[in-house]
């Protein structure tokens, strides 16, 4: 006698093998939704990669208006230097793109994968 819901042995074979095409189908419909990409979700991609290192800039910050929380959203920025990016500016403005780099803590490899994320309007 069978103790699952008085289901008879051909019964149970249906239901089990019901339930595991229904687990089969579900991971890969689950599957499937990932791999089909459109132009749309492409459109802002960043990637990071320990050899190629591209940036397609989704914002762009100017360094002498900017506050520092939006100075914060610059790859490799923290606070830190978004602080001190702020309190350089109310000493002296930043003349070109190219100013950055007299931040203590921005050196020229920072600043190459920041610059297509920064600008400058003149005054």
């Amino acid at each position: 006698m069978n103790r699952f819901f008085d289901f008879s042995p051909p019964q149970l074979r249906v239901v089990v093998f019901l339930t595991a095409l229904l687990l089969i189908l579900a991971f890969l419909t689950f599957i499937r939704s990932y791999s089909e990409t459109n132009e749309e979700s492409l459109k802002f991609s960043v990637q990071l990669a320990e050899s190629d290192q591209t940036y397609s800039p989704v914002v762009v910050v100017d360094l002498n208006l900017s506050p520092a929380d939006s100075l914060e959203l610059l790859p490799l920025i923290g606070p830190a230097l978004a602080s001190r990016i702020v309190a350089y500016r109310d000493t002296a403005h930043f003349e070109k793109p190219e100013d950055i780099m007299k931040i203590k803590g921005i050196g020229y490899k920072t600043y190459e994968k920041i610059k297509s994320y920064i600008k400058v309007e003149p005054w």
